[in-house]
């Protein structure tokens, strides 16, 4: 997929690449910065988190070279000056408690549990237990993309325990029992248990196929053309090597996008 250019202009001009943004990218990326220095010694690759809205207004004021997001750019966001590089399709998971009785619901039935309006395992089919809400904080890219999808732009309950990362989400709902949450299909492991969504088990082949509806681009945006070392990271992620050999392991990579 090619970049999008929607204007110019130029943030740093040294060796020293800074990111911020999207915790569901900080992993991933932070991997393309390791190796990426492992092979040019003489430049330096910052990764920070602290969430797609603050990547992007740290782009923009040139605090950053890269903005990671987890979602797209907001109009509001957009000043003319940003250029988009897609980098790979995630999955959103909704993940429960190992211990809860339920192995799937549909997508109305998410959307009264995360709204409150389901507020008991028993009235899907599980034990006679409250349902806990765990979900991301207003400044995700996660966040956003699963309440203007899932939730159909409805508020989430009040109840809800709210966590500033994906790796937060996944240790909340592995230590509470009776919880719910969801995070990037990435941070999936056995302390969690991923459930069906409308029938459907997420995956990158469901995704990939169309039959799973909760997934994204991930995306790097820069304020305008990057300076050169920020450009050359930027093609290291684009990369066959790092695209088919690093993102592959947990996204779809979009070089893999581009020939369908």
């Amino acid at each position: 997929m090619s970049p999008v250019l929607l204007g110019g202009c130029s943030v740093w001009g040294t060796n020293v690449v800074r990111i911020s943004g999207s915790t569901t990218l900080l992993p991933l990326v932070q991997e393309g910065a390791d190796r990426f220095m492992d092979l040019h010694g003489e430049k330096t690759v910052l990764v920070q988190g602290g969430g797609s809205s603050v990547g992007i207004a740290q782009a923009k004021e040139g605090i950053v070279d890269i903005a990671n997001s987890s979602r797209d750019i907001k109009p509001e966001e957009d000043d003319g000056t940003m250029l988009d590089f897609p980098i790979a399709l995630d999955v959103i998971v909704i993940v429960v408690h190992p211990g809860v009785a339920v192995d799937g619901l549909s997508a109305e039935q998410v959307r009264k549990i995360f709204t409150g309006e389901i507020a008991n395992w028993r009235e899907v089919g599980g034990e006679d237990e409250p349902i806990l809400v765990v979900v991301r904080d207003r400044a995700s890219g996660t966040r956003e993309m699963f309440d203007k999808e899932a939730l159909e732009g409805e508020e989430v309950v009040k109840s809800a325990i709210e966590s500033n990362s994906n790796g937060i989400v996944r240790e909340t709902v592995a230590a509470t029992p009776n919880s719910i949450g969801y995070l990037s299909i990435g941070y999936v492991n056995d302390s969690i248990k991923p459930l069906r969504y409308d029938g459907v088990i997420a995956s990158t082949d469901s995704a990939r196929d169309g039959s799973y509806s909760l997934s994204r681009y991930l995306h790097m945006y820069t304020h305008g053309e990057p300076e050169p070392s920020a450009r050359e990271f930027i093609d290291f992620i684009l990369s066959e090597e790092f695209q088919l050999g690093v993102v592959a392991e947990e996204y779809i990579p979009v070089i893999e996008l581009d020939d369908e």
